[in-house]
């Protein structure tokens, strides 16, 4: 395709890459840095001191975080929108990760947009919130992107879809172990949804090492860690705090097997395929996305619930660590990512041009 002027608007809750975690702003780094490699001219939008091979633009130098601000205030957010909107006439296409911050800029221009759909998305339960109101109101008046397919069941908002495209990851980040040690891992946000009491409590009744990484974010979550630390002893169940890529990347390789008892619908779930490209199988419960992303009895096992998890350890053994790692090869590459991008980009591109 021919080379493109793309925008990309990133959150400013983290940096761009994270300093540690930070799901989203792992994607927008791949996308953005290997759109530049492919020759596009990128301009990132995003906190000042970022890292990326595209042209930054800046209207905040540190992440919200790093400001202590917290999930309830989206002021900076706009602002970064805005920035990037008034610039709209210089881009083919934008490209927005801010969800419903970017959406109400998208009808200021003629330039074509498209929002990649990173989180859950809201439902009728929520529908007095800003999210909710201002995802309806644009959800048939520009292009979105979903990360899974099972993202879109858990929403009453009809949204005009260009695809989905899978989360990729850049397999030189990590390295296959065809040999574990004996422990099992469970790695992410610590937040009630991605159940990690599950974890706990399955590795306490198995009598398995469990060692537990993932930072907090707020309050509510470490009321939660609260509720939960009492079951973990610091000998067979650890808790080390958050971690970096170069942790992780060992800490993942080594596991005989990862955790993931999810207990909402979670649209993607990036460590999961982190995990099997380091050849590491996932044992995960069947909600969102894990069907698409796990096949089960060849990369790990999908259940329904603790006593099923327990069985499935059993069976880790049974589970080829290089079928784990030639799965990510063929699904779940920031090439295949991109790849599926610059394909919605040229759709959406050449629809404008008809109009």
């Amino acid at each position: 395709m021919k080379k493109l002027k793309i925008a990309q608007i990133a959150p400013l809750w983290e940096t761009i890459p994270p300093q540690k975690y930070g799901g989203i702003e792992v994607m927008i780094e791949k996308i953005t840095n290997e759109l530049v490699q492919r020759g596009h001219s990128v301009t990132l939008f995003a906190s000042g001191n970022s890292k990326t091979k595209a042209e930054l633009k800046s209207v905040f130098q540190k992440s919200l975080f790093e400001m202590n601000i917290d999930w309830y205030h989206r002021s900076q957010n706009l602002i970064n929108a805005a920035n990037a909107f008034s610039m709209a006439n210089k881009f083919d296409v934008i490209h927005n990760h801010a969800g419903d911050n970017g959406l109400l800029f998208s009808q200021t221009t003629k330039t074509p947009v498209v929002t990649t759909l990173h989180n859950v998305l809201p439902n009728s339960e929520q529908k007095s919130s800003d999210e909710y109101i201002t995802m309806k109101y644009f959800s048939r008046k520009t292009n979105f992107v979903s990360i899974s397919l099972d993202q879109r069941i858990h929403t009453d908002i009809k949204f005009k879809y260009s695809g989905t495209v899978y989360n990729g990851i850049n397999l030189k980040d990590f390295t296959f172990n065809p040999k574990s040690q004996d422990y099992l891992v469970w790695l992410g946000r610590i937040h009630y949804g991605k159940g990690l009491r599950n974890a706990v409590n399955v590795a306490k009744i198995s009598k398995e090492k469990l060692i537990i990484a993932g930072n907090i974010t707020c309050e509510t979550d470490e009321k939660y860690f609260k509720s939960v630390k009492p079951m973990i002893d610091g000998k067979k169940i650890k808790y080390i705090g958050e971690v970096d890529s170069r942790k992780k990347n060992e800490l993942l390789g080594n596991a005989k097997g990862l955790l993931f008892p999810t207990i909402w619908e979670e649209p993607f779930g990036l460590v999961m395929a982190e995990a099997m490209a380091c050849g590491t199988p996932i044992i995960g419960f069947d909600k969102g996305s894990v069907f698409e992303v796990v096949k089960d009895g060849v990369t790990g096992f999908i259940v329904k619930n603790d006593k099923e998890i327990i069985e499935a350890i059993k069976n880790i053994y049974k589970i080829d660590r290089t079928e784990c790692r030639k799965h990510v090869e063929s699904h779940f590459t920031v090439e295949k990512m991109v790849d599926g991008y610059e394909k919605i980009y040229e759709k959406i591109i050449n629809k404008s041009k008809i109009k």
